[in-house]
């Protein structure tokens, strides 16, 4: 198997105690059944905590229980993790012993990156030039799990998309061009989608929409309220906010050989963006750190990205159209 890493991937450290935020808040840990055999095994004090803090929840997984403030069980109050203080790092679950690593496995090759609701993640991805220069993959080899045909139609099209996000013209041009030549991509692979039937004046819905989401922290629901604006601007930021473009662009553009569809993959990208150069204006925040709370919020739920993508695809507010006039 094939195996692409951006350029920041391998030089991800956790900072453990000097992290500004926490893995450890907010989210639910899920406990593989590998882990739980091997907490089984564990004696003493801690094997007591580690088998009394395991429950199942409404959704069947086995989690920890979280303490008051949402905070794993064993986040120590040095902001290190008891488990691995005591233990060793062996014995962390798959989900913590991986993030904020991700995998994205297509078969025959597997790309590589790192999660922006990690803050030392989001610093290295808005900081990294040519991040992507490894990815070189243009045609796809043979695959049953796939058409290679159609994996290599897309690979080439993210190519083209990616080059269009790294030219010489102010950020807003480039996104647009960016969802024209996407849309005829997506003609290409399914035929023309119905033009919008209707369009908003402003970006303010979108803001809506994101309000309407579920939050771990509900002072973020405010943020994103007060930071709906008519439209974005990425003055403040622009080399920051491109290499985020392309970050989304390459996280998330070949989910269409699941579902043969790439505007609603260009929307997310287009959408995030806006939302986070929107936060990071409204409270003078770095580009950085306002793309971890933006990912921390919506990109690390799983409801929450599948109510983004039926709006993206449904929705006419959100079709290619709509969006061009809005930047």
């Amino acid at each position: 198997m094939k195996d692409f890493y951006p350029s920041y991937y391998k030089e991800f450290r956790c900072i453990a105690a000097d992290c500004p935020d926490s893995c450890c808040q907010g989210w639910d840990v899920v406990i593989n059944s590998d882990t739980e055999s091997r907490y089984n095994t564990v004696q003493g004090e801690i094997g007591d905590k580690l088998r009394a803090a395991i429950y199942t929840d409404a959704d069947g997984d086995r989690v920890f229980r979280l303490k008051d403030g949402q905070k794993c069980p064993f986040w120590g109050e040095d902001k290190l993790c008891d488990i691995y203080r005591e233990l060793g790092e062996e014995y962390l679950c798959v989900t913590c012993a991986r993030f904020p690593r991700l995998s994205m496995d297509y078969t025959v090759f597997c790309e590589r990156s790192l999660a922006l609701a990690c803050p030392e993640a989001a610093r290295l991805i808005t900081e990294a030039d040519n991040a992507y220069d490894s990815f070189d993959l243009t045609d796809a080899d043979v695959c049953d799990d796939y058409s290679p045909e159609l994996m290599t139609f897309l690979l080439r099209a993210r190519k083209h998309s990616a080059d269009i996000l790294s030219s010489d013209l102010p950020l807003k041009d480039r996104l647009t061009e960016l969802i024209r030549y996407n849309t005829d991509i997506q003609n290409q692979l399914t035929g023309e989608r119905s033009a919008a039937v209707e369009k908003a004046s402003d970006c303010k819905y979108i803001f809506e929409l994101y309000s309407k989401l579920e939050y771990i922290d509900p002072m973020h629901r405010e943020m994103v309220l007060n930071s709906a604006v008519d439209k974005p601007d990425f003055s403040a930021h622009e080399a920051e906010y491109t290499r985020l473009a392309l970050y989304w662009l390459y996280r998330l553009y070949l989910n269409a050989i699941d579902t043969a569809d790439v505007l609603s993959n260009i929307a997310m990208t287009v959408c995030s963006l806006m939302v986070t150069a929107a936060i990071a204006d409204r409270y003078s925040l770095s580009a950085d750190k306002a793309a971890q709370i933006y990912s921390k919020e919506f990109e690390q739920s799983y409801e929450n990205t599948e109510r983004l993508y039926d709006e993206f695809k449904y929705d006419p507010l959100f079709s290619a159209e709509s969006l061009i006039g809005l930047l």
